[in-house]
């Protein structure tokens, strides 16, 4: 659902600002009374919003590695590398030790 902008005419309440942002489907009529304070608004014309990143960039390794996050890729049946992450990060995970370490704390 788009989110549409609407400006108050007639003045507005403490629980408002003079622009509001609403989500409504886009084939629904525009808003003509504010939902939250009854006073008269208007739709007005804004500028789109600007994806600068990608989802593909947001999940690369570089990204997620500066976040703080690790990423494993399967090496073979239940093993898996550290492809990117933080330098204390396990360089490997291996499901099997992973369940007895699980099974140990009695998760």
């Amino acid at each position: 659902m788009p989110i549409y902008e609407y400006k108050h005419t007639d003045g507005f309440s403490n629980d408002c600002q003079e622009v509001e942002e609403f989500f409504h489907g886009i084939s629904a009529e525009a808003y003509t009374k504010c939902p939250k304070c009854d006073h008269a608004i208007q739709r007005i014309v804004s500028m789109p919003a600007k994806h600068a990143e990608s989802m593909k960039d947001k999940m690369s390794d570089k990204n997620l590695s500066r976040l703080g996050f690790s990423k494993y890729v399967k090496s073979s049946d239940g093993k898996y590398e550290k492809a990117s992450g933080p330098a204390d990060a396990p360089s490997t995970l291996d499901r099997d030790a992973m369940k007895q370490n699980l099974d140990k704390m009695g998760v």
